[in-house]
C-alpha cells in the first residue's frame, strides 16, 4: 500500500502516473500540522508540495516507511532541508512517470527482498564460525568453507552478496583466490572484504589491488564487521541491480537474462532437472505506439512487465528481451505446466484497461515456449521458444504455443513481419 499526500487536484495525476503498477494500493491520505498519521503500515509514501508543510510530514512519515517528495523547488536549501526531514528521493515538476514507477519498485523490492547472503572462507574454523554467528544474527544468510576448491563450487551453484575472507591460507591464499574470481565477469561485481592478521602494507596492498574492496586488520570488532558487511553488500546489490535490468522496466536486461538462462540450464545439465522458457510479444505494439505515441507505449510495456512480476513466482526469473518482447524462465517447469501458468498471466494481461488523453484501450500478448529436455542450448531453446511465438502469431495472436520438438528456427524478418 502506498499513502498518498497530495491536494486533490493532483490525485489523479499521481494515480494516472502510477498506472502501470496495477496491483498496488493507492491510498490518499489526509494531514494537518501538529496531526497523527494513519495508524495503517504504508510500504512508501508520496508526497507533493501541494500540502502544507510538506518537509514537516516528511519528517513524520520517514520514520515509518521510504518517503519519495515531487516538488518544483530546484534550490540547495532546499535539498538539504528535505534530505535533514529523511527524504529518500526528489524528484521535479514536471513529473517523470517512469522515475516515479522505478523509485517505487526498488523500494519495495527492497523491503520484500531476501537477506543478504554471505560468503565465508577462512581455514581458522573458530573464527569463521564467530564471523558467521555474527552476521546470521544480523538477519544474514552465511554460508562457510575452508578452502578456495569449496569456495568456487559455492560461487558456481549461487552468486553471494559478499565474500568475507582471509588472507594468510595454506595451499591457495586470499588473494590468488581473488583473483581468480576477478577473472570472471560473473563475479566482478561481488564484493570482496579481507579480515587477515597480515599486518605487511604491500600485501595489504596486493590484496585490494588484486580484488579487494576493504581490509579489516584481526582482531576485528564484530559489530563494526557486521555494519561494514551490510553496508558494502547493499550498495552491490543496487549497483548490480541498476546495471543489470533495464532502465523502463526494472526488469533484467537483455546480456543479464541470457547469462541467467545460460545458467539454469547448466544447473539442469548437472542435475537433471527441467526447466521452461516463454518469449512473449505485445501484440500490434507498433500500432500503440503510432496511434498513442511512445508515452503510452512505454506504460504498456510497465505495466506488462508490472503484471508478469506480480504473477509469477519469486523464483521465475523474467527479463525485457527488447523492445516489447520480453522472457520468462520457469524454473523447474515443464513446458506444458507453464502453458498454463502463462496463458493464464495473458488472461490477467488482456483485461488491463489503459487511458491515452480520454481514448481507453486495451492490448494483448502472444507467447511461445520451450522446455530444456529437448533444447539443452541457449540457442537451441531460445530459437524454439521464438518459433512458438511465431507460431502463436501466425495463429491469431492473442495466444500461447508450446513448441513442438520438430520446431525449427524462424528468420528475425519473418518474426517482424508478423507481429
Amino acid at each position: 500500500m502506498i499513502a498518498l499526500y497530495a491536494a486533490t487536484a493532483e490525485l489523479d495525476t499521481l494515480r494516472h502516473a502510477l498506472s502501470p503498477l496495477p496491483h498496488a494500493v493507492l491510498e490518499p491520505c489526509a494531514w494537518q500540522p501538529g496531526a497523527s498519521l494513519p495508524e495503517r503500515r504504508f510500504e512508501a509514501a508520496i508526497v507533493t508540495d501541494s500540502v502544507d508543510r510538506p518537509l514537516e510530514l516528511c519528517a513524520a512519515v520517514s520514520l515509518h516507511c521510504p518517503v519519495l517528495l515531487v516538488t518544483q523547488n530546484p534550490d540547495f536549501e532546499f535539498r538539504l532541508a528535505a534530505t535533514r526531514a529523511g527524504v529518500d528521493a526528489v524528484l521535479f515538476r514536471p513529473l517523470d512517470a517512469n522515475e516515479l514507477v522505478d523509485w517505487l519498485e526498488r523500494n519495495m523490492d527492497r523491503r520484500n527482498s531476501q537477506r543478504l547472503s554471505i560468503l565465508v572462507l577462512d581455514d581458522d574454523c573458530v573464527l569463521a564460525d564467530l564471523y558467521a554467528v555474527a552476521l546470521q544474527e544480523a538477519g544474514m544468510e552465511v554460508q562457510v568453507v575452508d578452502t578456495a576448491t569449496a569456495a568456487f563450487e559455492r560461487l558456481n551453484a549461487a552468486l553471494p552478496d559478499l565474500i568475507l575472507m582471509d588472507v594468510q591460507m595454506p595451499g591457495v591464499d586470499g588473494i590468488e583466490t581473488a583473483r581468480m574470481i576477478r577473472q570472471s565477469r560473473r563475479y566482478l561485481s561481488v564484493p570482496i572484504v579481507f579480515v587477515s592478521g597480515e599486518r605487511d602494507a604491500v600485501r595489504q596492498m596486493e590484496a585490494r589491488r588484486f580484488g579487494g574492496d576493504e581490509f579489516l586488520s584481526k582482531p576485528v570488532d564484530l559489530d563494526h564487521l557486521v555494519a561494514l558487511v551490510r553496508l558494502r553488500a547493499e550498495r552491490a546489490k543496487l549497483m548490480r541491480s541498476i546495471m543489470e535490468r533495464d532502465s523502463l522496466t526494472g526488469l533484467l536486461n537483455h546480456s543479464r537474462f541470457k547469462e541467467r538462462l545460460a545458467h539454469e540450464l547448466e544447473r539442469c545439465r548437472r542435475t537433471g532437472g527441467e526447466i521452461s522458457l516463454a518469449m512473449i510479444d505485445i501484440d500490434l505494439f507498433k500500432q500503440i505506439n503510432d496511434t498513442h505515441g511512445h508515452l503510452i507505449g512505454d506504460r504498456v510495456i510497465r505495466a506488462l512487465s508490472s503484471s508478469l512480476a506480480a504473477g509469477l513466482r519469486k523464483i521465475d526469473i523474467i527479463g525485457r528481451y527488447g523492445g516489447e518482447e520480453f522472457g520468462v524462465i520457469l524454473l523447474d517447469t515443464a513446458p506444458q505446466s507453464a502453458h498454463a501458468v502463462i496463458d493464464k498471466q495473458r488472461q490477467r494481461f488482456a483485461e488491463i484497461e489503459f487511458d491515452a488523453a480520454g481514448c481507453r484501450f486495451g492490448t494483448s500478448f502472444s507467447a511461445g515456449l520451450a522446455g530444456s529436455r529437448h533444447c539443452p542450448s541457449v540457442d537451441d531453446i531460445i530459437l524454439a521458444a521464438d518459433s512458438a511465438l511465431y507460431a502463436a502469431k501466425q495463429g491469431g495472436r492473442n495466444r500461447t504455443i508450446v513448441s513442438p520438438d520438430t520446431d525449427g528456427p524462424l528468420g528475425a524478418q519473418d518474426r517482424d513481419h508478423i507481429r
